[in-house]
């Protein structure tokens, strides 16, 4: 059935870049860009310095004064708490690969990976202050309430879930494995620098594809612009939320569909956060469990901004 779907898909895709090549090539282009000018200067310096901090062990010099907070709040390692400040920080899918590469070298057990993964995941700070509230729905001051239902979300969903692992065989007050410091040299400079292209590299096919699959489906007619929005938004965020913010719908309407889709991150943000971190089954149930509670409660704490703002 699967692979049927599958098929399916990408027979209507080829069909598309057949017959609506000028459709597609628009659609291919701008997914293009946005990876080139928004992700490229800011993720790729940051995906080749966090793998060599990571390589390099200094990350435990760096959180030496905020890991105690974080412990106390998410009963997380020294290097988890690493994971929760970029991805925090820095939005999908960075928070995924930093957890995936602190995993790969033994400084995070699973248990404490799949943990993370569910909360640390979401969109950036900048992207929401800077494209959504600035620039998409031109309403500055929106910045603010953005940021504290999305973050306080997912900040929430952290501690409602900590307790299951909250135990010292899977959060052990200290890390039970020293990191291994690695020389600096050049060779391992070029190893960062390669991860760190070839990552991104994956992360602007991904948007590419879906910014295609969006131009197809945007064809479809469909009449209601909030089902419009949530369809083509849940597929990939940026033409979701330039299509909401376009639309006619009444403000309420508008700024808690915008929530859903920043909440939610999109399909493309997901197989982005896949490309870097291949999850077990129990792993993937997990963050798709959390995503799902960080939603609600962001669908919660809108709907009493809303009540209190109307």
């Amino acid at each position: 059935m699967k692979k049927m779907l599958f098929t399916l898909l990408l027979t209507l895709l080829l069909g598309f870049l057949l017959l609506s090549p000028q459709t597609a090539l628009e659609a291919a282009s701008n997914g293009l860009i946005l990876w080139y000018r928004n992700l490229v200067p800011v993720l790729l310096p940051f995906l080749i310095l966090s793998n060599l901090m990571i390589r390099l062990d200094v990350i435990s010099a760096l959180l030496k004064y905020i890991h105690p907070l974080f412990r106390l709040l998410w009963g997380t390692s020294v290097y988890g708490s690493y994971g929760i400040l970029a991805g925090f920080l820095f939005g999908y899918p960075l928070g995924a690969k930093v957890v995936q590469d602190l995993r790969q070298e033994g400084l995070i057990s699973l248990e404490e990976a799949t943990y993370l993964i569910g909360f640390i995941n979401n969109l950036s700070p900048a992207f929401l202050i800077t494209f959504v509230a600035n620039q998409s729905l031109q309403q500055p001051s929106l910045a603010g309430p953005t940021l504290a239902i999305l973050y306080g979300s997912s900040i929430l969903t952290g501690l409602l879930t900590s307790f299951r692992y909250r135990n010292k065989k899977n959060m052990p007050p200290y890390q039970k494995k020293k990191a291994s410091k690695a020389p600096l040299k050049p060779e391992l400079i070029d190893a960062c620098i390669s991860d760190g292209i070839l990552n991104i590299t994956k992360l602007g096919v991904y948007i590419m594809l879906f910014s295609i699959i969006t131009g197809a489906l945007s064809m479809i007619p469909i009449k209601n612009p909030l089902q419009r929005c949530l369809l083509l938004g849940s597929l990939e965020i940026t033409a979701g939320i330039r299509m909401t913010c376009a639309s006619s719908m009444p403000f309420a309407q508008k700024y808690l569909c915008l929530i859903l889709l920043c909440s939610f991150g999109g399909i493309c943000a997901l197989f982005q956060t896949l490309s870097v971190f291949p999850m077990p089954e129990k792993t993937f149930r997990h963050y798709l469990k959390a995503k799902a509670l960080t939603l609600s409660l962001s669908v919660l704490f809108t709907w009493l901004f809303l009540a209190k703002l109307l």
